[in-house]
């Protein structure tokens, strides 16, 4: 157990980092490690994704009039599978309590400290993605405990309630909830009184997003950071000032990995269309909230009084024009914003700690964030 990578090659993505500015948005470039041509894959994933060209010709198709628990079967398969190792199994103590939800729920809650945990710490609070439907706090572990490694904190970790068998707003009220509980506690979990910071990855990161625009909304003052990471910001799918869909042919690919990352682009396609519709919308409103209200799409919102932002994804991610966009509104609007871009990586390299070096880099980034804000 334990990295399956030199630690060398954090070190590599740390010294080898390129500022940049694109459409007026200042940017850190990390490198593939070990480094690699324009538009190359991360070799770690260019191995699994290898024969990717040739099985996705075989995956079966989406039915046109296929159910929603049709759609969701094998990738609520896929993201409940850990893929990453075991990086930190010592030091950090594990505290499980439940939180009460909007309409009763008790919501399971992980709070992670060191063993010997300062006081007056910074706070996190880490919602897991997996597409509304799957995920779980099992798969983000990990990435929780490598955060208070790198930085002495309390970081909670949320197990909302998924979708389909629930639909909004529960999964954000639960999220809310655990939020709230947390900043009302903050004495007692040995972390300071203060605002805290919320994070997540892919629905997850949406949910973050969400529940700092709903601490801005209701005038909680408990959000000073959110630190999101390759979220979804767009589920209406709505052209915007700075989005206006998506292009795979934008892709910066090389010639030597292209057919795996036009592979990928597809695998993920048929992951999040399902039978050609908004499998987002359908699995996760279900009606009771319309895709435009910026709870469910925050790239819609009008961007004030927003706190620090740190946004990170890949650059063959296909969330990409969605979260770029995100980051041209967030810079107009003046929010203070860290935007981070990873080299030959698509979605969901963050919770593979110990596999991908990227996962334990993005945390280090986060934790010197979390330092410079909170």
């Amino acid at each position: 157990m334990g990295r399956k990578y030199d630690a060398a090659l954090l070190e590599s993505l740390r010294k080898g980092v390129q500022r940049v500015e694109k459409d007026g948005v200042p940017i850190l470039v990390k490198p593939i490690p070990e480094g690699g041509a324009d538009g190359d894959m991360d070799p770690r994933l260019a191995k699994s994704m290898r024969l990717m060209p040739l099985l996705s010709r075989f995956m079966p198709k989406p039915k046109a009039n296929a159910t929603v628990a049709e759609q969701i079967a094998m990738p609520r398969k896929m993201f409940g599978e850990y893929k990453g190792d075991y990086v930190v199994t010592e030091g950090v103590d594990t505290r499980h309590v439940t939180v009460e939800s909007a309409d009763g729920y008790q919501v399971p809650v992980r709070i992670y400290k060191r063993t010997n945990a300062g006081q007056g710490l910074p706070m996190l609070v880490y919602y897991h993605g997996g597409g509304f439907f799957g995920g779980g706090p099992d798969i983000v572990e990990q990435m929780c405990k490598v955060l208070v490694r790198e930085l002495d904190c309390v970081v909670l970790n949320v197990d909302y309630r998924l979708c389909p068998e629930h639909h909004y707003p529960q999964p954000l009220d639960d999220c809310w909830a655990a939020t709230r509980w947390a900043f009302g506690h903050a004495e007692e979990l040995g972390a300071a009184k203060k605002k805290l910071a919320v994070s997540g990855d892919s629905a997850g990161g949406n949910l973050a997003a969400a529940v700092t625009l709903r601490d801005r909304e209701e005038g909680t003052g408990m959000v000073g950071l959110q630190a999101l990471i390759y979220p979804a910001v767009n589920i209406a799918g709505t052209h915007t000032e700075f989005y206006h869909g998506v292009d795979p042919a934008k892709y910066h690919k090389s010639k030597r990995h292209g057919k795996m990352i036009d592979a990928m682009f597809r695998m993920m396609g048929m992951l999040v269309s399902g039978g050609g519709g908004n499998m987002l919308d359908d699995v996760y409103l279900q009606g009771h909230e319309k895709p435009e209200h910026i709870y469910a799409s925050p790239i819609l919102d009008d961007f004030h009084a927003l706190p620090p932002t740190l946004l990170a994804f890949g650059e063959h991610d296909f969330l990409v024009f969605e979260d770029f966009a995100y980051a041209r509104h967030a810079v107009k609007a003046g929010v203070k914003l860290k935007t981070i871009v990873y080299r030959g990586l698509g979605h969901g390299f963050a919770d593979q700690i110990g596999v991908m070096p990227q996962g334990e880099d993005l945390m280090a980034e986060i934790a010197d964030m979390m330092r410079e804000v909170l």
